[in-house]
């Protein structure tokens, strides 16, 4: 999530609490955990190779908070007017935990485990900025001014069922583009659903030639694409609710994405792209260490090959993010030139 709705949350929690006589340090505690683990945004100064590798590490794992907490609580015994080490320990460990669980919702990954494992975990059941969940934490901020903890703890339950609604819709979308996929006689090896950016259609021409047009475009996006270039998107980004999904299928030498509208049950392909990690000329870049970040960091890696002034450009990117108006975060482009070392550059659309 982002880290103004890991602040305002951390507020939340802090107003569930029952009040005491230290509140606004027990409040301080909580939201500066609920904060605190996003410090490690300062990697983005080291370059991309290294955040992609820092972030959502040592700061959100559940070793990394707690020693972190303790050395929060001791900032605020010694500095502070509340001597309760214990209490401050905890309530900065609970809002560094509540951090660490918002961040498990999306579908970027958490390396929890760290330093054990720099395995990354996600449940890929909201966007990372959604503002259905964000107003509901808002909504009961200023309802518990008014009337006290027991609002914040009944917008935590809210919170806590709208998770659940989307877990819901979660399973759906997966079972939705698995069974799409059967259907038209592709080999499943895997699937899986994350949730993309929803966004509002640009309005339509009304004409009668283009609402012919529209209704054979719709027909169209029954069948599954061939191999292809990324698919652009046009309209108004709305993160709004967990209804829009992105549904992927590995069959064993592809991977394909679908736009996937888990209610009615709608699957719009859009791309089959080649596996990344299988590609020959993938194989022989991976000495290079930008490389191997990538493949560690892609869950769905694909390459395309473009020539430029007579270098060979390898752009990689992550079919997780496609469906992105207007461009795809995370790409790493590799150019190779005669008598030249391959050179990775980050970034770009």
């Amino acid at each position: 999530m982002d880290t103004i709705t890991h602040g305002l949350t951390g507020w939340l929690i802090a107003r569930a609490i029952p009040a005491d006589a230290e509140r606004k340090e027990a409040t301080a505690a909580v939201v500066l955990g609920s904060v605190l683990p996003d410090v490690d945004n300062v990697a983005s100064l080291l370059g991309s190779e290294l955040y992609l590798r820092i972030h959502r590490g040592y700061s959100h794992s559940f070793a990394g908070v707690a020693v972190s907490s303790l050395l929060v609580a001791l900032l605020f015994y010694k500095y502070g007017k509340w001597k309760d080490l214990k209490k401050l320990y905890l309530l900065t460990l609970l809002g560094q935990l509540s951090h660490i669980a918002l961040d498990l919702l999306n579908a970027y990954g958490t390396q929890i485990f760290q330093p054990f494992t720099d395995a990354r975990v996600s449940f890929d059941l909201l966007f990372v900025v959604d503002l259905v969940f964000s107003g509901i934490i808002v909504a009961g901020l200023l309802l518990s001014r008014r009337r006290g903890p027991a609002m914040a703890k009944t917008a935590l339950l809210v919170l806590g069922a709208y998770v659940g609604f989307a877990a819901v819709l979660h399973l759906r979308a997966e079972n939705v583009v698995r069974d799409a996929a059967v259907r038209s006689g592709v080999r499943v090896v895997s699937s899986s659903a994350m949730p993309r950016l929803g966004e509002i259609a640009s309005l339509p021409d009304l004409g009668i030639g283009k609402l012919a047009e529209a209704a054979e475009k719709m027909e169209e996006k029954r069948f599954i694409p061939g191999l292809s270039l990324p698919v652009e998107r046009r309209g108004i980004p709305f993160p709004a609710g967990p209804f829009a999904w992105n549904g992927f299928i590995d069959d064993g030498s592809t991977y394909l994405r679908a736009e996937v509208y888990p209610v009615s049950g709608t699957v719009e392909w859009r791309e089959r792209v080649q596996r990344g990690r299988d590609l020959p000329e993938v194989h022989a870049l991976r000495g290079i260490s930008d490389v191997r970040t990538y493949l560690w960091f892609a869950r769905y890696p694909a390459v395309y090959a473009s020539t430029v002034e007579g270098k060979t450009v390898l752009t990689f990117f992550d079919l997780r993010f496609g469906g992105v108006t207007g461009r795809r975060p995370f790409i790493l482009r590799v150019i190779e030139s005669p008598d030249h070392s391959p050179e990775a550059l980050w970034g770009g659309s």
